[in-house]
């Protein structure tokens, strides 16, 4: 299915476009940012106003009202892994000391299929003996019949791959942003399972609490046994990225600390202020929040050390209230980014950023657009509706609740004028008006409403499957 979704986004991205007119006028704007904006390329029917999430909380009745407490989004998330099941998300803690090789294996074979075409790492065409040079590596020959089971966790953010390696395979020759073999990402200090290791013993196969699949060894940090794992894996006080990214500052103390970046959504832990000590990295903490980072130590084996993160950094000590105006106020924080296939670029496609939004919030949402569908709260189907009544179920939306279309996920934003506004990480559109003669990519986070098109000329609004709004019962 991955490999399916990953073609069809594949010929989106090859078919669509985005046009600017020569000269662009926004109406005059009372505000700095707003001024600062004007020069701003955009899509068309967004204002300098519209780049700016104020705007869309001004219009939002009731914007800072808690839509669901903390205990309610643990009853939530519960609830969304019995319903939607292993393969979606995963309950980590029901791993063992030992996996099934009969099971590993399928796990494993599942995710390293060859795809379908021609494909390119720099340049040269694969040939057939380089996708079983690929399949070798993961080592399937020597899986045992019970295989130990590892708990490690995160040491920075890393790609979860379907293959052992970190070739970026590309559907073409000179198109270096799409690799069919980068899964997604996982943040940093994630709990991870491991079940085995690559032939090359570079790459170990884990399990997130939202995906499977192949991390360097180097990025993940193992436990002594699952009793430690279990404990490191309760945050009691906390922080919480609300930034886009935000990196700690350089030392001499700590190679790996030292600047380490953390995206958005990344659950640090946070020394009790007595607990503090009266030096950090030979600096006294102050002004500074003191926070606990696993870190790999040369045997492979995790480390805690404490480190200064900096009170002007954009973070939340523990999760940010879930309310409409934080949703849209934390997705407006990557408006411009690069859109980042599964996770590669050190960036973010459509339902990664939808995902690292409700992380804030403490949800846990599965990974692919396709499966934050399923999620079990009030449900639109947009299926057999005409536009005009795709309309009347877009009135009554929320902001900040999901949008699926083929292949894609959006935010929703709201209605301004007579048109349905989204953000969202995408590959490209062909604007207003256009069929699918288009040859030119986006690859941003944008901002822009549901007329613009897809590479067969449908527009976004006709194209809607399902809106989900994250929380409200069905």
């Amino acid at each position: 299915m991955k490999k399916l979704c990953a073609l069809t986004m594949s010929v989106l991205m090859a078919c669509t476009v985005v046009s600017y007119p020569a000269t662009t006028v926004f109406a005059a704007s009372s505000t700095d940012a707003a001024q600062k904006l004007l020069q701003v390329p955009t899509a068309q029917n967004v204002t300098a106003e519209m780049q700016q999430a104020s705007y869309w909380v001004s219009r939002i009745p009731n914007a800072n009202a808690v839509v669901l407490s903390q205990d309610q989004i643990r009853t939530f998330n519960s609830t969304a892994r019995e319903t939607l099941g292993t393969g979606i998300l995963y309950d980590l803690s029901a791993y063992g000391d030992s996996f099934a090789g009969s099971e590993l294996k399928k796990l494993i074979e599942s995710q390293a299929s060859v795809p379908s075409g021609d494909w390119y790492v720099d340049g040269r065409k694969l040939e057939p003996s380089d996708w079983q040079g690929l399949k070798a590596q993961t080592n399937t020959e020597n899986i045992a019949t019970a295989n130990p089971v590892l708990f490690g966790v995160t040491v920075r953010r890393s790609s979860i791959r379907s293959f052992p390696t970190k070739a970026v395979v590309t559907d073409e020759a000179t198109d270096f942003a799409y690799d069919i073999v980068q899964e997604t990402a996982v943040l940093c200090n994630e709990p991870v399972v491991v079940l085995h290791e690559s032939t090359n013993g570079l790459w170990y196969y884990v399990v997130s609490a939202y995906y499977r699949g192949w991390v360097p060894v180097s990025d993940i940090a193992l436990f002594e046994n699952k009793v430690q794992w279990e404990q490191a894996r309760v945050h009691k006080d906390f922080l919480v990225v609300t930034g886009n990214r935000i990196r700690l500052e350089q030392t001499p103390y700590s190679q790996a600390l030292s600047e380490l970046e953390l995206s958005m959504g990344t659950v640090i832990d946070l020394v009790k202020k007595e607990e503090i000590p009266a030096k950090v990295a030979e600096r006294k903490p102050m002004n500074n929040y003191v926070v606990k980072l696993p870190v790999r130590q040369a045997d492979g084996m995790v480390k805690f050390e404490y480190a200064l993160l900096p009170v002007n950094r954009d973070v939340s000590v523990g999760y940010l209230p879930y309310t409409r105006a934080n949703v849209v106020t934390q997705s407006f924080k990557m408006l411009g980014d690069t859109y980042g296939w599964g996770g590669m670029l050190n960036a973010r496609d459509c339902s990664s950023l939808t995902y690292e939004v409700y992380r804030c919030f403490g949800f846990q949402l599965p990974r692919n657009s396709g499966d934050q569908v399923k999620i079990p709260c009030l449900t639109y189907d947009f299926a057999g509706k005409s536009t005009d009544q795709r309309k009347q179920l877009l009135d009554q939306l929320k902001p900040g609740s999901i949008l699926q279309q083929p292949g894609h996920i959006t935010l929703y934003l709201g209605k301004v004028d007579g048109r349905y506004y989204v953000i969202n990480s995408t590959g490209g559109f062909a604007p207003e008006g256009t069929g699918a003669t288009a040859t030119a990519r986006i690859r941003s986070v944008v901002l822009n409403d549901l007329t613009v098109r897809r590479a067969n000329g449908t527009s976004w609004l006709d194209s809607l499957i399902k809106a989900k709004e994250i929380g409200t019962p069905a």
